[in-house]
């Protein structure tokens, strides 16, 4: 990789992007000059008010790959990667760019894109990365109807207002206990309103829904939707319920 890669790519990402999208405004990253953080080359503004966040490529870069720590990578074209983008802004002073760029994600608006720059500087392609929640309720509801614990806790994590919706939503396709648990398995550590039919419906979860190999499945489902629905997910109510089956009984007579 070389400076003059780096030059080339943004210069070929910043011409195809005011080609494509008329009256785009770049909000961060520079065709010419270095900037930090540089994990993603360019944000821009689009006609719409959505955001466009740009990976530019040229001759020997390729898909940027960030190491969070000893375990964990992210890699460019993932929400995951957004996710680090975003926090990288907000430590280097541009937390409201950060927030609307993860928040535009989570509404299911943003658009991330590689644009690859050829050796001439002229031929120029780009590919949509899919971030979209349409990818990700698939993922979900694989592992959800494979009653794969494992698989669900791979693909959690924070889900936008609608997403929650088609979360909810699906719980009426499932046709076992054992699939529903597994989906508020899913959205364990989400909140908000979006969810409430959800975490009502599995309240009457049957004690052996788990059978011998998941005896707890039961207990676990009804502290995780009565912790959500009395305090937004409080660790300690959930602690409460998840100890006490007669605490969780009575708190599910009283809604009754």
């Amino acid at each position: 990789m070389s400076d003059a890669d780096r030059r080339i790519a943004r210069l070929g990402a910043d011409a195809y992007v005011r080609a494509t999208f008329p009256g785009a405004v770049r909000l961060w990253g520079s065709p010419v000059e270095p900037f930090e953080p540089d994990d993603l080359d360019a944000i821009w503004r689009l006609g719409d008010g959505g955001l466009l966040a740009v990976t530019a490529l040229a001759g020997a870069l390729t898909r940027p790959v960030r190491r969070l720590d000893r375990w964990q990578e992210v890699t460019a074209g993932t929400r995951d990667y957004i996710r680090h983008a975003a926090e990288r802004l907000r430590g280097f002073g541009r937390g409201g760019l950060g927030d609307e760029l993860e928040q535009q994600m989570y509404d299911d608006r943003l658009r991330h894109h590689e644009i690859s720059t050829g050796p001439d500087g002229h031929d120029i392609t780009a590919r949509a990365y899919d971030i979209s929640d349409a990818l990700l309720l698939d993922a979900i509801l694989t592992a959800v109807r494979a009653t794969d614990t494992k698989a669900v806790e791979d693909v959690r994590e924070t889900y936008g207002d609608g997403l929650k919706r088609k979360l909810t939503a699906a719980c009426a396709t499932l046709g076992s206990w054992s699939q529903r648990a597994h989906l508020v398995r899913a959205v364990h550590g989400n909140h908000g309103p979006e969810l409430a039919p959800l975490f009502e419906a599995v309240l009457d979860i049957p004690d052996d829904a788990g059978g011998d190999h998941d005896a707890d499945m039961a207990r676990e489902v009804r502290a995780i939707a009565l912790a959500d629905l009395e305090a937004d997910g409080d660790f300690d109510r959930f602690m409460r319920y998840y100890e006490d089956d007669e605490a969780a009984k009575a708190a599910i007579r009283a809604r009754r």
